[in-house]
């Protein structure tokens, strides 16, 4: 009889997939693992998060647990050698959208520039219009729906089980039984995102949605931008900046906004908004339209899981078989693989009274 112990992982978002994975690879001869989840990979919910992100790697010099960052920086170089796994480097052109006559603002060092390669501080460039403190590095951009069926794969393939599975309650999670053995879970690790809020008891006053709307285009340019926007048009909504992440499979996401004053789960196209991005990418990335107009080819809507403080890692305050691990904010591919490293540790601090990491 197996004297593993058994491991229940609660949502399959980049962080979820992530950490059954790293939670394998660091003690799978020590645990069995059960993951569950209302989506998986190839559905397109409300909610479910992960699928509509950009998304590529950057850090700013706000984020907290830098570390993350850098951790799962060296991890995609290794991704981007996997063909089946949808990433793939670019240079990234970091810097501030300036309109004439108002003033540059101070340039501040990215806490990363000697850690990540090819960084340059160039200042501007011809080829980005009215673009100041720029700087480039070698970054990289994950084609989001196949990296998570990357993931899942990768996860089948080290004989963890995948179920669907809707919980209405955190709680409920600490009885289920895995469809593998019939055990019910030592640990649960809690990686359901937003949707942590949604389940009758739990609550997280410092986690909140933020709206974001990008568009997936069938242009493309050989590299990826993001321009921040220190001085928004009248016609602007907070949190609104410039970004173009090139896919491996051709085409690009164009973005964004961080919008934090929206209606309530509103998925609606707010042509508007649509409309100034387009402008803002033809006027500020030229080389965008050089050979035809931009094309949109789908709008992608969702709500990121924002935390006042960063990602809650940790175990639960009342509930010692409950490990945390959500709040990612616009940085769960970011952090992801910085994340399920940390929430292992914890995981093996738990269960076993020590930790290898």
């Amino acid at each position: 009889m197996s004297s593993k112990k058994q491991v229940l992982i609660v949502g399959a978002g980049v962080v979820g997939l992530t950490t059954a994975i790293e939670l394998y690879d660091t003690l799978g001869d020590l645990v069995e693992i059960t993951l569950i989840s209302k989506e998986l990979p190839g559905d397109n919910a409300v909610f479910y998060t992960s699928p509509k992100a950009g998304a590529h790697w950057i850090s700013s010099n706000k984020k907290e647990n830098k570390n993350w960052h850098l951790i799962t920086y060296k991890k995609l170089k290794e991704l981007s050698k996997i063909p089946q796994a949808f990433v793939k480097s670019f240079p990234l052109y970091f810097g501030d959208i300036v309109p004439p006559g108002e003033k540059t603002p101070a340039y501040e060092k990215p806490w990363f520039e000697n850690e990540v390669e090819d960084f340059k501080y160039l200042g501007s460039d011809p080829k980005f219009p009215d673009v100041k403190n720029l700087y480039t590095f070698k970054s990289y951009t994950i084609s989001t729906t196949f990296y998570l069926v990357y993931l899942m794969t990768e996860i089948r393939k080290r004989g963890i089980t995948i179920q669907r599975h809707t919980l209405s309650s955190l709680s409920e999670s600490l009885t289920y039984k895995s469809p593998a053995n019939g055990k019910v879970p030592d640990l649960v690790v809690n990686c359901t995102g937003l949707q942590y809020n949604f389940l009758s008891d739990c609550h997280d006053s410092k986690l909140n949605p933020v709206r974001g709307h990008v568009l997936l285009i069938e242009n493309n340019l050989p590299y990826q931008t993001t321009f921040e926007q220190p001085y928004l048009p009248k016609d602007g909504k907070p949190g609104e900046f410039l970004m173009l992440f090139p896919r491996p499979e051709g085409g690009a996401v164009l973005g964004g906004i961080y919008d934090r004053n929206f209606l309530k789960y509103d998925t609606s196209i707010d042509q508007n908004y649509v409309d100034r991005l387009v402008a803002k990418a033809k006027k500020y990335m030229p080389e965008l339209v050089a050979n035809g107009d931009i094309k949109i080819a789908s709008h992608n809507i969702g709500f990121r899981p924002e935390r006042t403080g960063g990602a809650r890692i940790g175990l639960d305050e009342k509930n010692k078989k409950i490990v945390h691990n959500y709040g990612n904010g616009n940085s769960g591919y970011i952090e992801s693989w910085g994340c399920a490293q940390g929430t292992v540790s914890i995981i093996e601090k738990v269960l076993f009274g020590k930790s290898k990491l």
